[in-house]
C-alpha cells in the first residue's frame, strides 16, 4: 500500500508539472509571448544576415502557425550586398512596415532555415498599414532580398533567373511603396500600391498599382487596377479576380482587361490585349519573344495563360500596311520556349519586313546625302542582324497569306504566299514556300544558320510557267493591235518564264552575305515575244525605231531567252544572256561586284536586217549601285559620227552610208548559249 501511495504522488506531482507548463504555454499564447521579442530578434538577425526589428508593440502566437502582431518591423539588408540608397546617401532598409500581422505556416520557416528562398514560402496573411519596400539586385545575381547562401555566378549565355517572391493567401497593404533597382534585367521602379482585400475591403476591395522607371534604358510606366479578392502571388486555390493591366516600356504598350488568379505568375488569366510599338523586335524583347525588325505595328485579341501555356488569338494585326491575323502557342514548359502556331492575312506588304534585313522601313524619308569628301553611299543594308535572340525560343509557325506585295507597282502580288517558318537550335528555315503569281509559282526554302562565327545563309527557289504579261505590269501604249481599239495595250514582254537558283552566303548583315554569295541562277522563257521598239531601241537603230513608233509597235518572236548567271565570292558574271528574234539577238556580259557594289555590264543588239541609220554601238552599264552610269561606247561611237560628217561635206546623200547596217544573217546566237546551258 505504502509502495501504490508513493506511485500515486508521483504522478500527481507529474501531472500538476504538466499542468503548471501548459497553464503557462497558455497564459504565455494568450499574452504574446511578448518575452521572446528580443531573443527572436537576435536570433532572426543571425539566421537571416541582416538586422531585424520588431516592435515596440510586439504580439506573436506559435499554436498551429506563426502569428505576428507588431507595431513596426525593420529588415536591414546583409553586408555586401546591394542597396538602394536615400537622398542623404545613406542605405535604406530592404523592408520597413508599421500595424503588421502576418500568418506563416512552420513549412516556409523551415524552407527559410534551407535557404531556399523567398520563392518557396507560403504567407498566410498579411495585414499592413503601410509598407516600404527597397529591393536591389547586382548583375551578377546579388541581391538584398534572396536568404541563404549565394550561389554562384551564371554565365552570360544563361537564362535570368526571375525575382523571388513569396505566395499570399490574403494581402491587405492600405499605403505602400515599391522601389527597385535591378541590373540584372535592367529595369528600375519606384510604385505606389494598396490593396484591400477579404471582409475588410467592402465594396473597394482590390489592389491598385502604379509605377515609373526605366527598362533597357527606357521609360517605363505601369499601372494596375484588380478588383475582389487579390492574392498579390496567389497560392494554387486562388480564385480569378477582374485585372486592368497598363503598360509602357521599350516603346511598347500593352493593355490587358480580363482575370487572372495569381498576377505575377498570370495564372488562368483570360484577357482581351493591346498592343503596339515601334517595332515587332521592340516588343519582342519586352515579351521574352524573338520577333523581327519591322516598323509601327498595332494588334488585337485576347489572350490565355493554364500553367506555361499561353494561347493568342490575335483577331487585328496591322504592321504598316500589311493587314494579319493569326493563332498562336507559347509553351514557356520547355527550354528554350516555343511558339507554335499560323500567321495569316489579306495582305502582307514585304517592305513592312525591310528593317529585319537592315533597310531603312518604307516612309522613313530618302537617305541623307552625302557630304564632300565622304565614303560612297552604299545601298546594300549593312546593319547587322540580331542574332544573339535566335537563340532564346524555338519556333514552329505557318504561314497563310492571300496576299504578298512586291512593293513595286511593276509587278504583280503574290496571291497567295504559304510557308512554314522554323527556329529550332538557332537555325531559322522557311521551307515548303509556295508563292503562286501570273498562273505560276515560286517554291523553294530559305535557312540562315546562325551558330558560325560568320552566320550561314542559303536559298534554294525553283519558279515556273510565270505569264510575263501578267507578271510585268508596264503596257505598251504604241502597240499595233492597241491602236484605235478598246482592249487593253499589251505588254512589252510575254511568255512563260521558268528558272531556278542556289546560293548561299556567309555574314552578320545583308551587304556581308551577299558580298560573299556563291552560287547561280538560271532564266528561261518559252513561248515568247519581245516588243519591236525595244529591241530596236537596244540597237540604237533610229530609223526602225522611228519607223515602229509611227507604224505602231508589233510583238517580236522570241527563238530563244535565256540567262545563265554564275555567282562567287559576291562576283556576278553571266555565263549566258541572250534574247534572240527574227529582227536582232540581244547579248549580255560583264560583271556585277555585290561586295563593291559596283556595276560592269555591256548590252549589245546585233540586228538581222537591213537599217539605213543605226549607230551600232554597245551599251555600257556602270558606276555603283547608288550613283549608275550608263554610256555608248565612244569610240565605236565616234568613229561613224566621224565618217557621216565627212561624207556630208562631199555628198549630204553620202552621210548616212557609215551607219547602214547590212544584217546579220548568223541565228547561232541562242544555240551557243543553250550549249553553254547544257555543259
Amino acid at each position: 500500500m505504502a509502495t501504490a501511495f508513493r506511485i500515486g504522488r508521483a504522478g500527481r506531482w507529474l501531472l500538476g508539472a504538466l499542468a503548471f507548463i501548459v497553464l503557462a504555454l497558455a497564459l504565455c499564447e494568450a499574452l504574446g509571448w511578448r518575452f521572446l521579442r528580443d531573443p527572436l530578434q537576435s536570433r532572426l538577425s543571425t539566421a537571416l544576415q541582416r538586422e531585424v526589428r520588431c516592435g515596440p508593440a510586439f504580439r506573436l502566437h506559435l499554436l498551429g502557425s506563426v502569428r505576428l502582431a507588431c507595431s513596426e518591423i525593420f529588415l536591414g539588408s546583409p553586408p555586401g550586398q546591394p542597396v538602394l540608397l536615400d537622398e542623404q546617401k545613406n542605405p535604406r532598409p530592404l523592408l520597413h512596415a508599421t500595424d503588421v500581422r502576418v500568418a506563416v505556416p512552420y513549412a516556409s520557416l523551415f524552407a527559410l532555415r534551407r535557404g531556399e528562398g523567398l520563392e518557396a514560402v507560403d504567407i498566410t496573411a498579411l495585414t499592413v498599414q503601410t509598407l516600404e519596400a527597397n529591393l536591389a539586385q547586382a548583375e551578377d545575381g546579388r541581391a538584398n532580398f534572396k536568404f541563404g547562401p549565394p550561389k554562384p555566378p551564371k554565365p552570360d549565355t544563361a537564362e535570368k533567373e526571375p525575382i523571388p517572391l513569396p505566395r499570399f493567401g490574403e494581402l491587405q497593404v492600405r499605403q505602400g511603396r515599391l522601389r527597385m533597382e535591378d541590373a540584372q534585367h535592367d529595369l528600375s521602379v519606384d510604385g505606389q500600391l494598396s490593396t484591400d482585400e477579404g471582409s475588410a475591403g467592402g465594396a473597394n476591395a482590390g489592389l491598385r498599382a502604379e509605377a515609373t522607371g526605366r527598362w533597357r534604358n527606357q521609360p517605363l510606366q505601369a499601372r494596375l487596377e484588380a478588383g475582389g479578392v487579390l492574392p498579390l502571388v496567389g497560392g494554387a486555390n486562388a480564385q480569378p479576380v477582374p485585372v486592368k493591366l497598363h503598360v509602357e516600356a521599350a516603346q511598347t504598350l500593352v493593355d490587358l482587361d480580363g482575370r487572372v488568379a495569381d498576377l505575377m505568375s498570370l495564372r488562368a488569366l483570360e484577357a482581351d490585349f493591346h498592343l503596339k510599338g515601334a517595332s515587332l523586335a521592340g516588343a519582342g524583347g519586352f515579351l521574352s519573344l524573338t520577333l523581327p525588325t519591322t516598323g509601327p505595328f498595332e494588334m488585337r485579341g485576347k489572350v490565355s495563360k493554364q500553367e506555361a501555356l499561353w494561347h493568342a488569338a490575335v483577331a487585328s494585326f496591322t504592321v504598316g500596311t500589311s493587314r494579319l491575323h493569326g493563332d498562336f502557342d507559347f509553351d514557356t514548359g520547355v527550354k528554350p520556349p516555343r511558339l507554335a502556331g499560323t500567321l495569316a492575312g489579306e495582305r502582307l506588304a514585304l517592305s513592312d519586313l525591310a528593317p529585319a534585313l537592315g533597310s531603312a522601313a518604307q516612309g522613313s524619308g530618302a537617305p541623307t546625302p552625302r557630304p564632300k569628301g565622304t565614303p560612297r553611299q552604299r545601298v546594300l543594308p549593312d546593319k547587322e542582324f540580331d542574332l544573339p535572340s535566335l537563340g532564346a525560343m524555338q519556333a514552329d509557325v505557318r504561314v497563310d497569306l492571300a496576299n504578298a506585295d512586291l512593293g513595286t507597282g511593276a509587278l504583280e502580288d503574290f496571291k497567295p504566299l504559304q510557308g512554314r517558318i522554323l527556329l529550332k537550335d538557332r537555325v531559322l528555315t522557311l521551307q515548303d514556300l509556295v508563292a503562286r503569281t501570273a498562273g505560276g509559282e515560286m517554291r523553294g526554302a530559305i535557312a540562315l544558320d546562325s551558330r558560325p562565327k560568320q552566320p550561314l545563309w542559303k536559298a534554294d527557289l525553283r519558279w515556273s510557267d510565270v505569264q510575263l504579261e501578267r507578271f510585268v505590269k508596264p503596257r505598251n501604249p504604241t502597240a499595233a493591235e492597241h491602236r484605235g481599239g478598246e482592249q487593253p495595250a499589251p505588254g512589252y514582254v510575254s511568255g512563260i518564264l521558268g528558272g531556278q537558283a542556289k546560293l548561299q552566303g556567309a555574314g552578320r548583315s545583308t551587304a556581308a552575305m551577299l558580298g560573299s554569295l556563291d552560287g547561280g541562277m538560271d532564266l528561261w522563257i518559252r513561248k515568247g515575244t519581245l516588243s519591236h521598239l525595244v529591241m530596236e531601241a537596244l540597237g540604237l537603230d533610229l530609223a526602225q525605231a522611228l519607223g515602229v513608233a509611227l507604224s505602231g509597235d508589233k510583238r517580236l518572236p522570241l527563238n530563244c531567252a535565256l540567262v545563265r548567271v554564275q555567282v562567287q565570292d559576291g562576283l556576278v558574271r553571266p555565263q549566258a544572256a541572250v534574247f534572240d528574234t527574227s529582227d536582232s539577238t540581244i547579248v549580255a556580259d560583264g560583271e556585277i561586284s555585290l561586295a563593291q557594289e559596283r556595276l560592269a555590264l555591256t548590252v549589245a543588239a546585233r540586228p538581222k536586217d537591213f537599217s539605213p541609220l543605226t549607230l551600232r554601238s554597245p551599251v555600257h552599264i556602270e558606276g555603283t549601285f547608288a550613283q549608275p552610269n550608263v554610256r555608248l561606247e565612244k569610240g565605236r561611237l565616234a568613229l561613224k559620227l566621224g565618217a557621216a560628217a565627212a561624207l556630208a561635206m562631199v555628198n549630204p546623200l553620202a552621210a548616212v552610208l557609215p551607219l547602214m547596217d547590212m544584217g546579220e544573217k548568223d541565228k547561232a546566237g541562242c544555240q551557243q548559249a543553250l550549249q553553254k546551258l547544257q555543259r
